[in-house]
């Protein structure tokens, strides 16, 4: 086959043909921007970084030049011998033997001369101390600026300084380096007075190493900034910041404008520069470069490192550079018009290449697309498939057969919502009906067409249409499905305006654009009346199970009194007519006797099996070797019997109540109803996981099958009384106890020898005591 016949026969797909049309256009198209921004974006970017890099540690430097020379008079000072001779002349009392007057005051004055010719040459310094350690810092030489000249303090008028805060940290005192304080206003007797005031301090080392005193230079913060003789360029706004906020801004026509410090008048904060983005410190140096504006913060502390050394200060001090974007990439702005129009030149002939083509490709589409808007639920849509073989015929006959079955699913649904025995209804958030089957229109006697597009209230009784009225406002807008109702009872109204019970589950979903509510509704009243009925027979039960507690205390006072009337008095007749009994008179009296013992017997058995399950008795798990010797103790084992309990037995660990009871019955019944002289009988047991499996066996006589039933029956014994003297109850007793534990007693014996009792008591009551009484 030639390759020209391969490339017929097997079409280029649709997929492939689109990948194909979009990736040539935008081949093309980024290729030209890539030609076009990628050698020019970055340089300008990166240049302009630079260069407001270079612009702000400039200004930086010259505002730091001020604080330097500070700082450099600061350690002058300190080095001078003045210092030293306050120091020794204050601290140790020497004297100079060239002067006349003490030392105290000869060096007190030269140092004042000192201060006083830097106030002169320094005109932005506003004071200058000398404060010694003791008496809480206080001032030892103080000289102050008043206006153009300067004056020496007065000893007495000199201040101690131990609370202000740049004495505080003595540790820093104590390691001998100068620092800055934080910019803050002037104090004089603890009190804020003059303008805002940074102090260079540097302590005086004593001879142990420890500071001895501190040299202060206060010097005018607005001052020193101004003399920083900073005239930024045309478009440059530069702002010299602290870290609380005071500022000072240099304006490239007004110059510097004055300082504006914060909580003073004048100050706003609105007025400082925008740093978004930006954490400004003393060490900060950053640049961002905005749509609008670009800004550069260097710190004084991270300019001063670039030079080799750390500005010790306790104020961060920052310079914002600010400068129009424009004004940085004004050379790329042009080329980027240039660009612009040629992407959009390009762009517009990409887009007609691609609208020409797409129209051709999705022209089958478009066809299938009208065809399914104008088609109904139901129609033959084969003929809208292409006769092509490309993906549109594909797509198409997938949309057929996707329709088809969503047909057939909805009509499926439409047959289950029509025929469901339950009512089904939905409401949209404003309450009103828009679908409902016939079991809805059934229960309360509308025609399905009665209810669409009524309000759901109108199957409602008035209280129940306030209610869902304001549940319904406050679901409005709650788009999330979520159950609302399940199997709540709720009155209902028939169009006659009969009221009937009806059950409803309720649930919301969003759908349609909107909030729809699905009901499910099924009429209960006869139910109700069935558990009316129910709740008047359980009232009947109590008041039934009421009479048998006064049966049972009649039973165990009323009757039992006359018998021992008749006990006692049976005694005193024997003891008093004693000369004159015979043999047949006795006789008579010990019968007499034996039936008013049985008879007791017979009325403590009934009253306690008519008490089993309606007292709680409380349980303890013990140890099978324990119960087993209780029951050994409880047990009148008659002389030639055996009582024999399995290992397994011991082992157990077993509730005691009310299987001591149980087992006491069933042992004493082996042993009361054994017809030799000599017998075995054994108790065994063993642990299931949610039971306890107990067995009493004997030698005895056994029990014919035909019995296994009737045994447990009240008041029967399968030998009379008069051989054996039993009130035929106790069987039924652990019958009764087996059942309201929700166990089960089985008899094992084939009617010739020996018997076995089981017993199956279960770990965890199959029901609560009242239910299993009633049941029992």
């Amino acid at each position: 086959m030639e390759t020209r016949q391969v490339i017929v026969g097997r079409q280029i797909s649709l997929g492939v043909k689109l990948a194909l049309m979009a990736f040539c256009v935008v081949l093309v198209a980024s290729l030209f921007f890539a030609a076009v921004n990628l050698f020019g974006v970055q340089w300008y970017r990166t240049a302009a970084v630079s260069r407001m890099e270079f612009a702000g540690g400039f200004f930086a430097e010259r505002l730091l030049q001020q604080l330097d020379l500070m700082a450099s008079d600061g350690r002058r000072i300190a080095a001078l011998p003045e210092i030293d001779g306050v120091v020794a002349a204050t601290g140790q009392g020497l004297h100079d033997q060239k002067v006349q007057e003490s030392p105290d005051i000869y060096w007190h004055r030269r140092l004042e001369a000192v201060f006083d010719s830097v106030l002169r040459t320094r005109p932005h310094y506003s004071q200058l101390r000398y404060i010694g350690r003791d008496d809480n810092w206080r001032e030892v030489v103080r000289v102050n600026r008043v206006s153009d000249r300067t004056e020496a303090v007065r000893r007495s008028a000199l201040q101690s300084k131990g609370d202000e805060p740049y004495l505080a940290d003595e540790a820093a005192l104590d390691a001998g380096q100068p620092f800055f304080s934080r910019v803050t206003l002037n104090r004089e007797q603890g009190r804020d007075e003059g303008p805002p005031t940074i102090r260079l301090v540097v302590p005086v080392p004593g001879s142990d190493g420890r500071a001895v005193g501190a040299l202060v230079i206060n010097a005018d913060f607005e001052s020193i900034l101004r003399a920083a003789v900073i005239y930024p360029a045309d478009g440059y706004v530069v702002t010299a910041m602290t870290s609380s906020g005071d500022f000072m801004r240099y304006d490239p026509v007004t110059g510097p404008g004055p300082l504006r410090f914060h909580g003073t008048p004048g100050w706003r904060a609105e007025d400082l520069p925008d740093l978004s983005g930006i954490v400004p410190s003393g060490s900060t140096r950053a640049t961002k470069i905005g749509w609008q504006r670009a800004i550069n913060v260097t710190g004084l502390s991270a300019a001063s490192l670039s030079r080799g050394e750390r500005l010790p200060l306790r104020t961060d001090i920052f310079v914002v550079t600010e400068l129009p974007t424009p004004y940085l990439f004004a050379p790329i702005r042009q080329q980027l018009v240039y660009g612009l129009a040629a992407g959009i030149v390009l762009s517009v002939l990409a887009g007609l290449v691609a609208w020409h083509f797409g129209n051709r490709l999705t022209g089958p589409l478009n066809r299938l697309a009208r065809g399914l808007r104008a088609s109904e639920p139901g129609d033959d849509l084969r003929d809208l498939v292409p006769e092509s073989n490309d993906e549109v015929a594909e797509l198409a006959r997938a949309v057929v057969k996707l329709n088809e079955r969503l047909y057939q699913k909805s009509a499926k649904l439409n047959a289950i919502f029509a025929e469901a025995a339950d009512g089904l209804i939905t409401i949209n958030q404003e309450g009103v009906i828009e679908e409902a089957n016939v079991a809805v229109a059934r229960i309360f006697g509308y025609e399905p067409s009665e209810l669409l597009g009524r309000n759901v209230s109108m199957l409602m009784s008035d209280k129940e249409a306030v209610k869902h009225d304001r549940m319904m406002r406050r679901r409005i807008g709650q788009a999330t499905p979520q159950r609302l109702i399940a199997g709540r009872e709720m009155p209902g109204k028939r169009k006659d305006g009969t009221e009937i019970t009806v059950e409803i589950s309720v649930a919301s979903t969003s759908h349609a654009g909107g909030t729809r509510f699905i009901g499910v509704l099924r009429d209960v009243s006869s139910r109700r009346e069935a558990q009316a009925r129910s709740e008047a027979l359980v009232q009947a039960l109590e008041r039934s199970n009421a009479d048998l507690d006064a049966f049972a205390y009649f039973a165990s006072h009323d009757l039992k009194a006359p018998l021992r009337v008749i006990d006692n008095a049976s005694a005193w007749l024997e003891e008093d007519l004693a000369p004159y009994l015979n043999d047949d008179t006795r006789d008579s009296m010990n019968l007499l006797r034996s039936r008013v013992a049985r008879m007791d017997r017979l009325l403590d058995d009934l009253l306690n099996h008519s008490r089993i399950g309606r007292i709680d008795e409380k349980a303890q798990i013990v140890e099978g070797r324990e119960l087993a010797s209780e029951l050994r103790g409880l047990l009148n084992l008659p002389e030639g019997f055996t009582f024999e309990v399995t290992p397994d037995f011991d082992k157990l660990h077993i509730p005691n109540m009310a299987i001591k009871t149980i087992l006491l019955n069933l042992l004493g019944n082996s042993l009361k109803h054994h017809d030799r002289p000599t017998g075995l009988v054994r108790l065994s047991g063993r642990e299931t996981d949610d039971a306890y499996c107990l067995s009493v066996s004997d030698d005895g006589p056994g029990i014919p099958p035909a019995y296994h039933k009737k045994v447990f029956e009240m008041f029967q014994t399968l030998r009379p009384r008069d051989e054996v003297e039993a009130s035929g109850m106790g069987l039924a007793m652990v019958l009764k106890y087996v059942q309201i534990a929700g166990g089960q007693v089985r008899i094992e014996s084939d009617g010739g020898r020996g018997t076995t009792m089981h017993v199956v008591w279960p770990k965890v009551r199959a029901k609560s005591d009242k239910s299993a009484w009633r049941a029992a």
